[in-house]
């Protein structure tokens, strides 16, 4: 299940992309794409609206190259995918690649939600998704540590 959870994650953000939602901060970078039509436009307006600190001499029309999220996490994700297919035939693992799924699922969120233009500031400069993150990788990574420890009965 767990690279089919990456895999589907991936996926889902192409969609993202393509309507133009869920995208980051503004950025002068190579990787800056605009979305006039996007749901929501990437206009000066909207980005505030969202929190994010646009110079006020830019007024609420213009549209702004920002960072595409959207294809980081479904570059990440393709990656986890990558790892998980490979690790899915390792005896040690078996009933472990959820958790680890579920760790590597945390730990890319917690990074793109650093470029994600949002206003969901929760515990400073921490999203709520980010505190969330941060809880996927903990359990993920205790519970694929318990999964692959043998057993006091095994010994």
């Amino acid at each position: 299940m767990a690279p089919a959870m990456a895999i589907g994650y991936a996926i889902g953000r192409i969609g993202c992309f393509l309507v133009g939602d869920d995208y980051g901060r503004p950025t002068d970078s190579w990787v800056g794409i605009a979305f006039p039509k996007g749901v929501p436009p990437t206009n000066a307006a909207n980005l505030r609206r969202f929190g994010v600190d646009v110079a006020p001499g830019i007024p609420d029309a213009q549209v702004l190259r920002v960072h595409p999220t959207q294809l980081y996490e479904t570059g990440i994700s393709l990656v986890i995918f990558l790892i998980l297919w490979r690790l899915r035939r390792h005896p040690r693992l078996r009933g472990a690649l959820f958790p680890v799924w579920l760790a590597a699922a945390g730990a890319e969120r917690f990074f793109v939600e650093i470029f994600r233009a949002k206003d969901d500031r929760f515990l400073g400069a921490f999203t709520i998704a980010q505190l969330i993150s941060i809880g996927m990788i903990v359990v993920g990574l205790t519970v694929a540590r318990r999964i692959s420890r043998p057993s006091t009965a095994d010994a």
